[in-house]
């Protein structure tokens, strides 16, 4: 009896290794896909949801797990653990690039882009391509550019219409030198400091302002310890989606390409909800900060500050920021 059940074991081993070598021939081995990002709210949250509602109804093999908010660390820290492996995919800012490549400074130079219209064109085109394809020497591919929207500027001290209102102003930054020479060309006292730090250094006078998109002064909540914001749309932030080549690299062709496919995809869906947003935002931040739209001439004062910027871009960062950023300004200027 004892032989005979050893037998029935051993079988039920073999069949269930059978089944299982059968089970991942068929395709049904899973993959989870980690996806992170430093907002809590806003459009590139929205997307990163809807990014997870497409793919596992595509491909129940694949769980996608999203971790916003800086779960997983800050943006620069999730580039680290695409290139570990360890994350698969990361919508960020460009900020934190350039101190992999310089071309991305030119993405965080001031006024590259005067509307939504010409920075959809140049980054869904070649030179986007270009950018996208930056990193991949570190171990990180470019699928396409969502957005944040343009940056602006809030404080407490007076509202701002010319360069010279953000006089002697403490104005929270990103940790990014160029920004921070924008700022002190315009007269202001740039200090950097991480984004979770915001809200608290305003509310604590640490700073008497910062400059974000609507999206992030909104969801965030900037707005409760700031008087006045003007719209001076100095930077736009773009949002390009990195994949980890590692992670990716271990994936079957048809995975790669449904990633592929809705990331690029959902790039028109990713810019148009963030902009239907913003007038939202406006209104909830109109409730308890005064908000100023700067006209065109207002805002060309603060584009001639910006050429200086420019100058001190390619002193700093030499010919790999400078041409492309020539190529960016003419491709950006044409109908």
């Amino acid at each position: 009896m004892k032989r005979i059940s050893l037998t029935l074991l051993v079988f039920a081993v073999v069949a269930t290794a059978i089944f299982a070598g059968g089970a991942r021939e068929a395709g049904t081995e899973s993959f989870v896909i980690r996806v992170a990002y430093g907002t809590a709210g806003g459009p590139i949250h929205e997307a990163a949801l809807e990014f997870e509602r497409i793919i596992e109804a595509a491909d129940p093999r694949i769980d996608v797990q999203v971790f916003p908010g800086g779960q997983l660390g800050s943006e620069g820290e999730v580039v680290g653990q695409l290139q570990a492996g360890t994350t698969d995919m990361l919508p960020t800012t460009t900020g934190p690039l350039g101190q992999h490549n310089p071309i991305y400074y030119v993405l965080e130079s001031p006024y590259v882009f005067l509307n939504e219209r010409q920075a959809d064109r140049v980054l869904d085109g070649p030179i986007g391509q270009e950018f996208l394809a930056g990193l991949e020497e570190i171990g990180l591919i470019g699928l396409a550019f969502w957005e944040n929207g343009f940056r602006q500027l809030t404080n407490n001290t007076r509202q701002v219409r010319r360069p010279q209102d953000l006089n002697g102003i403490r104005l929270r930054t990103q940790e990014n030198r160029l920004h921070m020479s924008f700022f002190e060309g315009l007269g202001a006292s740039p200090t950097p400091l991480p984004f979770t730090e915001v809200y608290n250094a305003l509310a604590t006078g640490v700073v008497d302002g910062q400059e974000n998109p609507f999206s992030l002064i909104a969801t965030n909540n900037f707005y409760e310890q700031q008087r006045y914001l003007s719209r001076t749309d100095h930077v736009y932030s773009a949002v390009p989606v990195y994949f980890s080549a590692a992670r990716w690299n271990r994936l079957p062709e048809d995975v790669q390409n449904l990633i592929a496919t809705t990331v690029y995809d959902l790039r028109l869906w990713q810019r148009q909800r963030g902009r239907e947003l913003e007038q939202e935002y406006i209104s909830q931040i109109q409730q308890q900060t005064e908000v100023t739209i700067l006209s065109d001439a207002e805002k060309a004062a603060f584009q001639q500050a910006g050429m200086a910027t420019y100058n001190w871009g390619r002193e700093r960062y030499g010919a790999a920021y400078g041409d492309l950023l020539d190529r960016v300004l003419a491709a950006a200027a044409e109908n």
